[in-house]
């Protein structure tokens, strides 16, 4: 039995769905009337279309439906559906949007063409009662200049490029939902994009309490509950889209969100959401909705509905399927699998113009055997509170980069808690994550979290208009980038070397059972760290979910006695923490981090900072854990436990059949340094760089000044048969990037 046909079975599982649009009207399909007569390729245009029928609910196409039916020069088809609507109109009622719905419903359709000459366009009508079909509307295509949609480019599939094979390499922020202002808060942000050339943005269409929230909490017959798609969100939605688009952007759509199917905690919105029983729904609990045909049937409903809408318009970049899907109650990888697969090849078959399709994870490690699937077209990360921000976008480009798909980091913040934009007022969160991985040859730059509470505040629109200047005229399918490590050595050579933190490598925090949230060893000298790295970025107490206790320990052997520093960074406020360090199983400090308030569950930072024993030269046995009753989030360092053998800077690379890019950074200034321990950072020397792997030949060299986006120093190099670009960098106070172009 096939999906359809199994869905259509279970319809009769469910009341029905009594809307305040029904109608009891006689099946007529009247006229089908295009806004245009004439079109360019790609250029979406609007149908109104005159009709009658007997239905419920309008969002439910075995109830009524409308397909157009688009005839194209040679006589192939193609079918995109219709869609119910009102016109709306918007006002401010003091600093709350106000949306009101105007006239009379209207049925509509939205219709993009693929190659140029006369095209007909049909509906047909189908209702409880039968079909009607309307007489045909006809449009000139010329062929004009449009990019069109965005799709895996065919040539070299780790990137992206539009329909007319132009390189497409996203640059942009999420801005997934407003506050009280709505739409207008876009009006003030969408702008200031655009000016720094950004052209990529992510919006949420879930939980319905967010902007464009499509399903919301109440009872069908006053246009809310499961299966009825709120108009007024909608009606926001188009007027985003139709703001970006204006300016150039843009807009994936993010369709669900972990929280509708995540229960009993403070991200929880199951309880209080449209999917369960308890409020007119269909679930008992969240893991029932992977396999629950009737939930299917739902949701691709959802789906033909945003389809019908909006993918005639090219300016819909993709359809992100869930954010975070891991963080649901009950997450099972393989049932969540088989539940991709299916609404993917079904979402194929009602989407003409192909959108991408793709999903995200929480973990920044993702769910492999979902990020494969051939029905996901490209791959994210999501990474909050790594000690460094940029060493999970390093590790993740590195493994997902050669899976021969794209990837980039769809959500990046230093703090999933906030944005700490008063410790943070150059969003230096934001500027970091933006330039490392566009040089290391990632499919789209970083996306940064924190819109409206950190970029907008403090200005930190042109940290992209900087890396746009950068890109600018680079093709990325064409080049075939390869990741590559600079070779950084001292111009003049220290005697004696400095020396150097040992830094412990530690994951994105999680709140769940993982091989993080157990206990690890790890043995550190001064040639480095070996073990069970990394370790987890969260010491979990032992009260609220004593499953987690996490603690490490280390065997150490030094020369000469060493400094541990752990470094907390936030406290939680449902129960608070307490460090315990013990020196060869003797307690040698404990530091109490005790909840502020019992009706204040606010993340603490009141206890940030930096505590630190000596450890004894010789073989030490030193444990690190949290004995309070929640968790606390911190980093281990040894201070200045290594020599340094090269200079202090970091770099990463992606070299290309005629250009390279590369990103240096003074080693110590990563964003907890500054921000959380607010140490002062020196600048790096002047330092010997190489670059391995260009083509031989003259190459001209840009040196940029990453914050104000513009060229600092060019320098005209020669790269032999050995590939190896060789140039001194100047003393770098903060960082630099480089751009070699080859002549």
């Amino acid at each position: 039995m096939t999906l359809i046909a199994l869905l259509g079975m279970n319809l009769a599982l469910r009341g029905p769905v009594i809307t305040p649009y029904r109608s009891t009207e006689k099946l007529m399909a009247r006229t089908i009337v295009g806004s245009k007569t004439s079109a360019f390729v790609y250029e979406a245009i609007d149908f109104q279309i005159s009709a009658a029928a007997t239905f419920e609910n309008p969002f439910d196409s075995q109830d009524v439906s409308i397909r157009v039916t688009v005839e194209e020069p040679g006589g192939t088809t193609y079918e995109v559906p219709g869609y119910f609507s009102f016109d709306c109109e918007r006002k401010l009622e003091g600093d709350k949007e106000v949306i009101s719905k105007v006239g009379k419903p209207l049925w509509k359709a939205r219709v993009s063409f693929r190659k140029p000459g006369k095209h007909s366009v049909t509906a047909i009508v189908k209702d409880r009662t039968g079909t009607s079909l309307t007489d045909a509307f006809a449009v000139d295509v010329s062929a004009g200049d449009l990019s069109g949609f965005v799709k895996k480019s065919e040539r070299d599939h780790r990137f992206f490029e539009t329909s007319n094979g132009a390189s497409f390499f996203p640059l942009g922020s999420n801005v997934c939902w407003a506050g009280s202002k709505g739409t207008f808060d876009y009006d003030t942000w969408i702008p200031k994009y655009g000016e720094q050339g950004v052209n990529f943005i992510r919006v949420w269409l879930a939980p319905g309490f967010f902007t464009f929230g499509l399903e919301q909490k109440g009872l069908s017959k006053e246009g809310k509950g499961l299966g009825v798609f709120s108009l007024e969100s909608l009606w926001r939605l188009d007027y985003v889209v139709a703001l970006a688009r204006k300016h150039g952007i843009r807009v994936k759509f993010c369709v669900e969100s972990f929280n509708i199917l995540r229960e009993k905690d403070g991200y929880n919105a199951f309880e209080e959401g449209p999917h369960t029983i308890a409020n007119g729904g269909i679930l008992h609990t969240p893991a029932e909705f992977w396999e629950n045909a009737e939930m299917d049937r739902i949701f691709l409903n959802k789906m033909r509905y945003l389809i019908a809408r909006y993918a005639a318009d090219p300016t819909v970049f993709a359809w992100e399927l869930w954010n975070e899907v891991d963080l649901t109650t009950g997450f099972q990888a393989d049932k969540v699998k088989d539940w991709h697969q299916r609404m993917a090849r079904e979402i194929r078959k009602m989407d003409p113009y192909e959108h991408l399709i793709t999903t995200s994870f929480a973990d920044s490690m993702g769910t492999k055997e979902i990020d494969m699937l051939d029905e996901m077209d490209f791959i994210q990360t999501h990474n909050y509170s790594s000690p460094d921000v940029i060493g999970q976008i390093a590790n993740q480009q590195s493994r997902k980069g050669s899976w021969g798909k794209p990837h980039y980091v769809g959500e990046i913040g230093a703090d999933w808690a906030g944005p700490r934009a008063e410790e943070d007022p150059q969003a230096l969160q934001i500027h970091d994550p933006l330039w490392i991985s566009t040089a290391m040859g990632s499919s789209g730059a970083a996306m940064p979290w924190w819109w409206d509470n950190l970029i907008e505040p403090k200005n930190a629109y042109p940290l992209f208009g900087a890396v746009a200047r950068f890109v600018k005229g680079v093709d990325w399918p064409r080049e075939d980038f390869r990741q590559t490590q600079p070779k950084l050595d001292w111009i003049t050579r220290p005697n004696p070397l400095p020396r150097r933190n040992l830094n412990i490598a530690s994951s994105q925090p999680e709140w769940a059972e993982s091989t993080f949230n157990k206990p690890r060893v790890v043995k550190v000298s001064e040639t480095g760290a070996t073990g069970q790295l990394p370790i987890a970025g969260i010491a979990h107490g032992r009260t609220n979910h004593p499953t987690w206790h996490n603690p490490v320990t280390f065997t150490t052997q030094f020369t000469r006695p060493t400094t541990l520093d752990v470094v907390v960074d936030s406290v939680s406020g449902w129960g608070g923490a307490k460090l315990a360090i013990e020196l060869n199983g003797a307690a040698y400090l404990t530091r109490d981090f005790p909840q502020i308030s019992p009706d204040n569950h606010d993340t603490i930072h009141k206890y940030d900072g930096t505590y630190s024993v000596t450890i004894p030269a010789g073989k030490q046995t030193v444990t690190v854990k949290n004995i309070g009753a929640d968790w606390m989030t911190y980093s281990i360092r040894f201070k200045d436990a290594l020599v340094r053998t090269n200079p202090p800077v970091i770099s990463w690379a992606t070299v290309g059949n005629s250009v390279a890019l590369a990103w240096m950074r003074v080693e110590d200034r990563s964003w907890r340094r500054l921000i959380v321990l607010k140490e002062q950072v020196a600048p790096a020397p002047p330092t010997s760089f190489l670059l391995n792997g260009l083509a031989s030949g003259a190459w001209k060299v840009e040196l940029w000044d990453t914050w104000k986006g513009e060229v600092i120093a060019t320098e005209n190099v020669k790269v032999g048969i050995d590939g190896n670009l060789k140039l001194n960098l100047p003393q770098i106070d903060t960082d630099v990037a480089l751009k070699a172009l080859k002549q």
